[in-house]
């Protein structure tokens, strides 16, 4: 899928080298579309900067910094994998942001073949193969995960499961019909089109929560702060909210 390969950077740009005005910025991989809007936002008003994004799940991020890519921004989809940043000292825990909201949906082919209704509804015979982001690295499949438990039904749909990398790995399964239903956020089941139909929203608290933070041996300190900064201006936020996004 043309989307899918146009989102993920990873192997073309991790391993070179950084340039005098270069922001690179790690980004849960459900912030690829909108992140191009707030890149050419950024841009405009800094014309000697080039923001570089990377994206992937948030833990898959996090174990690249682990391993000493480059990096100046971190965004995270999930608090919890901020934290561990924070405790590994991978960021400035003084810089953490939030900058973002998103809701969690039970996304379905298009024609829900399997009659997906609801997190109830997963357990009926008709539904097989239930797409759910790794819960180690992907904070979308720990959202999921918590919702199901809330229910009884983690356990209880442990034969259906089909673990991903990244939730934009659930949402190409969803479109492909690989899978009867997927875990996505509203913001990715929205730009697969006619392709993808939500069966469901899924109740979560805490809810969906983005959040930011210059990277503890960020190359580009002062460019990352004023990424971030810019971050929490009305405009960025306001592209943020075209695609879907809530305020924080």
């Amino acid at each position: 899928m043309r989307r899918l390969a146009a989102a993920f950077l990873l192997l073309a740009t991790l391993q070179l080298p950084a340039w005098a005005g270069e922001i690179r910025v790690y980004a849960a991989a459900s912030l690829a579309n909108a992140l191009a809007a707030v890149k050419t936002g950024y841009e405009r008003l800094h014309p000697d900067d080039v923001v570089t994004p990377v994206f992937a799940a948030s833990g898959a991020l996090l174990s690249r910094m682990d391993g000493g890519a480059a990096c100046d921004v971190f965004i995270s989809a999930d608090p919890d994998t901020m934290t561990m940043a924070v405790d590994k000292r991978r960021v400035d825990p003084a810089s953490r942001t939030v900058i973002a909201g998103n809701t969690l949906v039970l996304a379905v082919p298009a024609g829900n073949p399997a009659h997906v209704t609801g997190l109830a509804a997963l357990s009926q015979g008709g539904v097989q193969r239930i797409g759910v982001g790794n819960p180690e690295s992907v904070p979308a499949g720990r959202y999921a995960k918590r919702a199901l438990q809330r229910q009884a039904l983690w356990f209880a749909l442990t034969s259906k499961l089909v673990y991903y990398p990244s939730v934009r790995h659930v949402l190409a399964a969803v479109e492909k019909g690989e899978i009867d239903a997927g875990f996505v956020y509203a913001t990715d089941a929205a730009i697969a089109g006619a392709a993808v139909a939500t069966a469901a929203v899924v109740p979560l608290s805490p809810p969906v929560t983005y959040t930011a933070a210059v990277a503890a041996k960020a190359a580009n300190a002062r460019g990352a702060a004023a990424f971030l900064a810019y971050l929490v201006t009305p405009e960025a936020r306001a592209a943020l909210a075209r695609f879907g996004f809530d305020a924080p």
